[in-house]
Formats: structure tokens, sequence, C-alpha cells
């Protein structure tokens, strides 16, 4: 753990020695048996029994994973909806016993889609429910959240009417900006929030309303920036913004508030390093499609901005000087 001093190993005893010789003495035969059963092309109850056996033990087993879902396929039961249904009930229920213990497993995230893929009535809120419960336990979770899209992709599949569909959507928004609001630093937030917002500005209807909810993702981003102005996420979100931005007055206006929003932040934390970055980028940007709007003093400005950083951060000094060096350049300053 961060912030603590590692402690020494200790020598094992000779009963901890001899317990652990056993327990991989096991492991070593359950897993021989195991592969001896799929090279020989064994499916029944007992080879099931004993896959999830060892997947107890080691879950990064994906040749295990593979044959143990030739086995439900080959089981007579699987062709019955009825028993299938209760077999897949029965498989979620092991796989969220292992998947608390060993949450980053991609092959446990990709059989429990299987799994739910192959349900003859899957239970879509019910399994969006889990889903949020095992985010608690690890928010930044890039399989979770890969996961979840998927319910919520089934789940909209299964719906009726398109209210329905957008309800579901702005649930899904409002989930991340509830997950943001906790962690700024959520990656994994930030970039599901771009996956609902085109269908949210959709849904938004007319430029007004579209434009209130910019205001509103202006002021998630500025929280954001405030909480931890070096933090990568809320900068890389407002850029994705921009980059979406087919209206060039609102993309002038975004950066034009992106501009604003830095200056306040560097006149509480005047030698923050990333503020400064994005400053100076800000307004090359700006300078490139409106540039009326930055006179001869912005353009000073980044330069007073570059030359300060490259004596505050010294360690990409020679970015900082190419960067200063162009812009000199170009703009005969």
């Amino acid at each position: 753990m961060h912030g603590r001093r590692r402690q020494a190993a200790k020598e094992a005893t000779v009963d901890e020695k001899e317990q652990n010789r056993q327990r991989v003495e096991k492991y070593c035969a359950l897993n021989d048996l195991v592969m001896q059963n799929k090279a020989q092309g064994v499916y029944t109850r007992e080879t099931l029994e004993a896959t999830q056996r060892l997947l107890e033990l080691n879950t990064e087993l994906h040749t295990v994973w593979n044959y143990r879902r030739e086995i439900f396929a080959n089981l007579p039961e699987w062709q019955d909806d009825e028993q299938r249904q209760a077999m897949l009930e029965k498989e979620l229920a092991f796989l969220l016993e292992i998947i608390l213990k060993n949450i980053k497993s991609y092959w446990m995230w990709y059989h429990r889609v299987w799994a739910l893929r192959s349900l003859p009535t899957p239970a879509w809120k019910g399994e969006l429910a889990l889903v949020a419960k095992l985010l608690s336990y690890d928010a930044r979770n890039y399989h979770g959240w890969d996961y979840r899209r998927f319910v919520v992709a089934r789940m909209k599949e299964s719906l009726d009417t398109d209210t329905q569909r957008d309800d579901v959507d702005a649930s899904e928004f409002a989930f991340t900006t509830d997950q943001i609001n906790k962690d700024c630093a959520n990656h994994s937030a930030w970039h599901n929030r771009s996956k609902l917002l085109p269908a949210i500005m959709q849904k938004a209807g007319g430029a007004l309303e579209q434009q209130e909810v910019l205001k509103r993702e202006f002021g998630l981003i500025l929280n954001a920036i405030y909480t931890d102005p070096d933090d990568q996420n809320g900068w890389l979100y407002y850029d994705w913004l921009l980059d979406v931005q087919e209206d060039e007055c609102e993309k002038q206006k975004l950066l034009c508030d992106k501009v604003a929003a830095i200056r306040e932040l560097l006149d509480l934390e005047e030698d923050s390093k990333r503020p400064m970055v994005e400053l100076v980028e800000t307004l090359v940007a700006l300078e490139k499609i409106a540039p009326h709007l930055v006179d001869d003093e912005h353009k000073k400005e980044c330069l007073a901005t570059l030359e300060r950083l490259e004596q505050i951060d010294t360690y990409h000094v020679g970015r900082y000087r190419d960067m200063s060096k162009s812009l000199s350049k170009r703009w005969g300053l």
C-alpha cells in the first residue's frame, strides 16, 4: 500500500512449507485431471464441477473457461430452456463469488457476458443493479464499466418504446454524474459520459436546451479541475467536448469560457502546471478559428507562460522551448 514501509518477508515454518507443498500438489493434480478430460472431450456434470474447483483456485485459466462453456453446451439439460435458465442462474452466482475476489479478471467478465447472452430470460434490471454494486468496490474498473455498457445496451434492446430507452440513457448519464462527483479522477466514468452525451444532446431538442446541457457539462468540468487541477480527466473531457462541436460559434464560446476559467484558477494556484499548459494550448486553438479574439497581449501572455513553465517544470523544458520558438516565429514576436 502507498505510504507504508515494506515489511521483510518472514521465513515460512516447516509446517507452512508442508501445507504449501500439499496445496500445490492438489492444484497440479486437479489441473492435470481437467486438461486430460478436455483432451478426451469429456462433457459431464463431474467435469463441470472439476472446472469450478480449479477456477476457484485460479481465475486466469482462459482455456478452462472455454472448456466450461463447451461442457454447458454439450449437457442434455442445455436444450431445455427451463433447465438452462436454472443452470446459468447458478453460474452467475458462482461468478459473483469469484469476481469479488479478483474483479480485474478479463476472463470472468467475458464468461459473465456469455452467461447473460445464453440465458433464455435474463434479468437486465437486476444485473444493472448488481454491476453498480460491483463498481462500488472498484469504481474505476475498466472491465466493470465495459460490462455495464453491455448490460445497458441489451436492456435497451428489450424495451418497447423510445421513451423507455431515453429514460435508460438519462439514468446512466445521472449515474456517471454521481460517480464523477465522488471521484473526479474516474476516467471510466468520464469515458462513459462521452458515449452518452450525444444522445442526451439529441433528446434536449432545440439550441437553447442544448446550450443548457453544455452549461451543466461546463460546471461539472470546472468542479473537476478546481478539485485537482493537475488531473487529466476533466481537461480531456473538455477537449473532447470541443472536438465534437460542429457549431463554430459554440466552439468559440467554449474556448473563451475555458480561458476565463483557467485564468481564475491560476489566480488561486499561479504555478499549477497543467492549467498553464492548457491556457497556452487553448489560446492557440482560439487564435486558429477566431484570430480577432486573440490580440498581441494574449500572444505575449502565452510566451510568458511558456517561459514560466520552463522554470517550474524542468523535466519538459525542451517541449516548452520548442513551443515558444514556434509561436514566436508564427506571431512575429
